[in-house]
Order: structure tokens, then sequence, then C-alpha cells
């Protein structure tokens, strides 16, 4: 921490690098919606943020057909992404392997959405998961995923898994992950929501693993101050911290911008005060590391178009 530190405090001694880039075009790297909400509710709040594209998958009762549907009607917006979670994806049904090789069949998806390993229930709305990586239904996704040449998203909640299941296994989770990034060095692997890691954990992973990024989703303030789970906070007050700024600067492509709206009333104005944090704080970086984090860095992973302000979703106003 001390190094890192020192890194970000040297480069605030070089002068005024920083306020460069006050208007920026953001992709959403990876948000949801399901039968709840309409998709016009969730093109205007994409809009209403300044938002280009989003790599939006779906939950609940949503079927794949009627999502390339909408996907279809919102061309330059939505980015389909290849569902995975639900209970038959928990309980290793024949129904999900169906699911997901119809989903890859088409050429409309393309990205996989998150892969989920370890994941704290959520009242009576989401269960609990822990699944290890080497289970099959696991292993089908991430095979899916690296035979498209798709970033592997995986959900690992690293903070509550250690309340929930003590250090050890924390630990053994740790190896698991570690070890997924050494058999495919060459692949991209993306941690949603941080992982739920300090900046002392994400910095070793980094050093130790070119093919790791990390999503930002749920790591901001907005969703902090709402919610009982232990989320990654990157900010103090309106900025990012100062260590997670020092890793920024220093892993500027290993950092991408994603919200990870779930549920109906995420898509409000709550969504924009998210991307509203994330656009003040990144606009205080250099501009090549904030349009880097902004969507560069998602456009290189997922091969998308490059995004300008105001097209995309945020033409739709």
């Amino acid at each position: 921490m001390k190094l890192l530190l020192a890194c970000f405090f040297s480069l605030l001694a070089l002068g005024p690098v920083y306020g460069a880039s006050s208007v920026l075009p953001f992709i959403d790297a990876h948000s949801q919606f399901d039968e709840d909400i309409r998709p016009d509710q969730v093109i205007k709040y994409l809009a209403r943020a300044g938002v280009t594209q989003v790599v939006l998958s779906t939950r609940g009762k949503v079927s794949p057909s009627t999502f390339l549907g909408i996907g279809a009607t919102y061309p330059d917006c939505i980015v389909p992404s290849v569902r995975t979670k639900g209970r038959a994806y928990d309980e290793n049904e024949p129904g999900y392997y169906k699911q997901l090789n119809e989903q890859v069949s088409q050429r409309a998806f393309k990205a996989m959405s998150e892969i989920i390993l370890a994941h704290a229930p959520k009242g009576d709305r989401a269960r609990e998961v822990y699944l290890e990586a080497d289970t099959p239904q696991v292993q089908a996704a991430i095979r899916q995923a690296i035979t498209k040449g798709w970033p592997v998203v995986l959900h690992y909640e690293f903070r509550w898994l250690t309340k929930a299941y003590g250090a050890e296994a924390r630990a053994k989770r740790m190896e698991e992950l570690t070890s997924l990034l050494s058999r495919y060095p060459q692949h991209p692997f993306a941690l949603i929501h941080m992982a739920q890691l300090d900046a002392d954990d994400a910095a070793g992973l980094l050093a130790a693993h070119a093919n790791v990024v990390f999503l930002t989703s749920h790591a901001n303030p907005v969703k902090v101050s709402e919610s009982s789970q232990p989320w990654t906070d990157m900010f103090v007050g309106e900025d990012l911290s100062p260590d997670w700024t020092a890793l920024i600067l220093r892993y500027p492509d290993r950092f991408i911008f994603a919200v990870d709206n779930v549920w109906p009333e995420d898509w409000s104005e709550k969504y924009v005060r998210q991307v509203t944090f994330w656009r003040q704080a990144l606009g205080k970086l250099p501009d090549d590391v904030a349009h880097a984090v902004a969507h560069g860095n998602a456009e290189r992973l997922w091969k998308l178009p490059a995004a300008t302000v105001g097209k995309g979703c945020a033409a739709r106003m």
C-alpha cells in the first residue's frame, strides 16, 4: 500500500494533468433486466446517464428470443450478453446447458454474462450460490466464452465468503481464482464488483496476472450506502480514494466501468447518479486513463465499436 500511495502522490506532483476530460462517452460493461422492467425504461436511463452502449443480459422470465428482439430494436445501444444465472445453473440441470448452447449459437450474442461462483443471499430476491470453478456448469460457461473470444466474467464476493465460510475457505477460493488465471494466461478474466476486494489484494492480482481486469460495478457510494452487502467502495467523498487512484494510474488498461443494474428500481435516477460519480471522478484523471476506464478497455476486450459522446444509447434522449 505504501508503494501505491507513493506512486499516486508522485504523479500528483508532476503537474496539472487532471481535469482534461470533463465529458466522456461511457460503456456499461455489465447490467441486467427482467420481465418487470420495460425496455424503454432501460433505454431512458442509459440515455439520461449519457451511456453509449451497455453489455446487457437478462434474468427472470425474459426469453432469449424476446431479448434479441429488443437488442435488434436498439442495435447501436444494446450488446446482447449470454445469460448463465438461474436455478438451472445453480442446480446443474440439463435446461441450463440447453439454454447456454442455444444462446451461444446465435451470432447476435456478443458477450458472456457473469458466471457466479460465490454469491451471498440477497434477502428473498436472490439465493446464495457457492460453486467451485471446476463444477460442470461453471466450466461449460468458461469454455464457451473462451471459444468465442469473450472475456470471462467471474462473480466472487470475497468479503462475504470470508464472513460466511471463514479465512480458510477464502484462501482456497483465492487459490482457485489464481489457478484459473494461470491456466489461461492469454485470455481476459473480469472480476465483477471488484470481487469485493481491497486495493492491496487487487494490487497483488494485477501484478501477478496480466489477464485479470476489474469491473467497477457496485463500487461507488450510491450503491454502497443503500446496501447491507460489503461491496468495495472505491471513493472517498466524491473522489476516487488515493489507493484506488494509484492502482488505476498504474494499470489503466485493467479497470472497466460497469454498473450491474439488476432490479427495476435500479433503472432510475439512481443509475444516473452512479454514472455521474464516475464521470466526475474520471474527469480528474489524465485524459487517456479516463477514456480507457470509461469505454476504451471495454471496446478492446469486447471488440465493440468506438464510443462517441451523444451517440448510441445516449442519442435516444
